[in-house]
């Protein structure tokens, strides 16, 4: 499952997956068959509960179509540069082993720099 989209996709998908659920059941398809069948008038938020879960139904399926059309996303880039020129593995490893080992207090107290919170 990706956890890098925005609200909104999460909001669509959701709403996907609940039509789907829905539209797949074979309670939910024979009841509403029978309703549309005896022509049955019913209740307003029965009837829009029914017009939404159509429409949801129906943006499910072109959303489905159109998912093998969507462009791929970009992928990261694994090389890094420093003054437009490509670093090597080894530059590259060497970078994380600073970044991960440097120690800033032990450095400035080493060159005679003090920070101080005036609070």
């Amino acid at each position: 499952m990706e956890f890098q989209n925005t609200p909104e996709e999460d909001i669509e998908r959701l709403s996907k997956a609940i039509v789907d659920a829905i539209v797949s059941s074979k309670e939910v398809k024979s009841i509403l068959s029978r309703l549309i069948e005896k022509d049955v008038m019913v209740d307003k938020g029965f009837m829009m509960l029914m017009i939404k879960i159509q429409a949801l139904s129906e943006l499910a399926d072109l959303a489905g179509k159109d998912n093998g059309a969507k462009r791929p996303s970009r992928k990261k880039s694994p090389r890094q540069y420093i003054d437009g020129r490509e670093l090597t593995p080894s530059e590259i490893a060497f970078l994380d082993y600073c970044t991960k080992n440097f120690d800033e207090k032990e450095w400035l107290k080493k060159i005679g720099i003090t920070l101080e919170d005036n609070k």
